[in-house]
């Protein structure tokens, strides 16, 4: 986990997948919680 704290690419890295994966997340569960859509 040290080596993780002392590469500022790694972290970077890191920082950009774990929001990648939080923001993923976060729209999937919103398309999945809307109501269908209804057509005229």
């Amino acid at each position: 986990m040290q080596q993780l704290f002392d590469s500022p690419f790694l972290l970077l890295i890191a920082g950009l997948v774990v929001m990648f994966i939080f923001f993923t997340g976060w729209g999937l569960v919103e398309i999945f919680s809307l109501p269908p859509a209804t057509l005229p």
